[in-house]
């Protein structure tokens, strides 16, 4: 079956936040009021353990390789302490002081996902030729649980949902919602958090057969409206309200408007973040909600300021609160670092970053010094084929690269999830759907997630 390549993306400028070296390790009163605030004593040491907040000062980020892999941060995994109904009742508690904030569960325990995402129910719809690209049975989910997996992100198209724009009915409509719901419901049935993200949309009566810069106001509300009212009850899904923005505007970003134009070059009307974020609350949906940053999810120089706007809107957008809000990074080898891939001619001199560096490079750190955790929705490296570009020393560098940023990421108590579960496009993990990795970046994932 034809499957599209994943999307080459172009290596965006990102400004690069400083923080100052002096930033105060927090106090355990900030603590204190978090375990309140959730009703669990517990949470007090959990969010305490670990230090999370030394780790957003520049003059640790050379120590972070060194520091080992996942510092005890509190941080538990996901599947360790799930009620047998399998709805965790996620949601967000602010951090202070410098302490990121956290994803916790329904009783104040600090949640770190560690997952993949699963392409195919964005474009197999909209294409007519199934449902999904591979298997979606309880096997592929044992497969995935062989690797330690606790979270699957499942890519949305909103026609396919809506079951518009010509979408056959054996694929959209009815069929596409019963399709997804049943899946989310067999991740849920196995102790596993589902990540629902709009991934492929389009204005008007175009089919949605790629992705937009930014979501469309004629579907995209009514979408989230739909997929809140479904999933709303479930503790165990987190809504990423639109993947990969590729505008360069915030308050594009924020409020929508006449600001970005479609593959064709034709202007439409965007629904901003807020009015995304109006249509899941409308709907009666309290769960997790995140947001990712400019240039495919990698620049959030102004994300903190961008977010906490959303408050102040004026009607219709009035009334929003910032509860269970989160960002959404991405992080890829060659669109975030130096290190060698296709935009440098594979260079053999160019070195990655560290994982600390990384994320000051795209200003994640500044929504953690804000208070807001993050998820990471898509990561990954180039090197995923035995044929490859890169020398052995190149491939060795990316895998250290890539190990260094998910550590980093674990030291703050945040979660990460891998593109893909799949065995073809780019960058894929498996070479088949029993689990078996590819070399490079699915054998350094496997690793990394069994390692835990």
């Amino acid at each position: 079956m034809p499957r599209p390549l994943r999307r080459t993306r172009k290596r965006d400028a990102i400004a690069t936040m400083t923080l100052s070296s002096g930033i105060a390790r927090a106090t355990l009163a900030p603590l204190v009021a978090l375990a309140a605030a959730c009703g669990s004593s517990s949470a007090t040491t959990r969010l305490d353990a670990g230090g999370a907040s030394d780790a957003l000062r520049p003059d640790d980020a050379e120590g972070t390789r060194d520091a080992g892999r996942h510092a005890d941060t509190g941080a538990h995994d996901a599947d360790s302490h799930v009620d047998a109904g399998g709805s965790r009742g996620l949601h967000v508690v602010m951090g202070s002081g410098w302490m990121p904030g956290h994803v916790v569960d329904a009783s104040g325990n600090v949640v770190q996902l560690h997952g993949v995402d699963r392409s195919g129910t964005e474009y197999a719809c909209v294409q007519g030729w199934g449902l999904f690209d591979g298997p979606s049975d309880q096997a592929s989910i044992t497969a995935m649980k062989s690797w330690h997996v606790n979270a699957v992100r499942v890519p949305l198209n909103e026609d396919c949902w809506l079951g518009i724009n010509g979408v056959s009915p054996m694929y959209g409509g009815q069929s596409y919602i019963s399709a997804i719901t049943t899946y989310v419901n067999l991740l849920t049935a196995n102790d596993m958090v589902t990540i629902l993200d709009l991934h492929w949309a389009a204005p008007g009566t175009e089919p949605a057969t790629g992705q937009l810069g930014m979501a469309d106001a004629d579907h995209a509300p009514t979408f989230w409206a739909g997929v809140a009212a479904a999933f709303g009850s479930n503790g165990s899904v987190v809504f990423d309200l639109f993947n990969e923005p590729f505008i360069t505007d915030w308050s594009c970003w924020v409020s929508g408007g006449s600001c970005v134009k479609d593959a064709q070059g034709v202007s439409y009307t965007a629904a901003g973040m807020a009015t995304l974020l109006k249509a899941v609350r409308g709907a009666g949906a309290p769960n997790v909600v995140i947001l990712g940053g400019l240039a495919y999810s990698s620049d959030f120089s102004s994300w903190v300021k961008s977010v906490n706007s959303i408050p102040t809107l004026p009607a219709p957008l009035n009334g929003l609160t910032l509860e269970n809000v989160a960002a959404s990074w991405h992080v890829y080898d060659f669109n975030n670092t130096g290190c060698p891939s296709q935009y440098n001619n594979y260079g053999a001199s160019q070195r990655c970053d560290t994982g600390a560096g990384t994320a000051m490079a795209t200003s994640i750190t500044s929504v953690l010094a804000a208070g807001f955790p993050f998820i990471t929705g898509e990561s990954g490296i180039s090197a995923y084929k035995t044929t490859t570009p890169f020398s052995a020393a190149q491939v060795t560098e990316l895998e250290g690269w890539y190990n260094d940023v998910l550590d980093w990421i674990a030291q703050q108590g945040q979660s990460y999830l891998a593109w893909d579960w799949n065995t073809s496009g780019n960058p894929y993990l498996l070479l088949d759907y029993t689990g078996t990795p590819t070399p490079g970046f699915g054998v350094t994932y496997q690793k990394h997630l069994t390692g835990l």
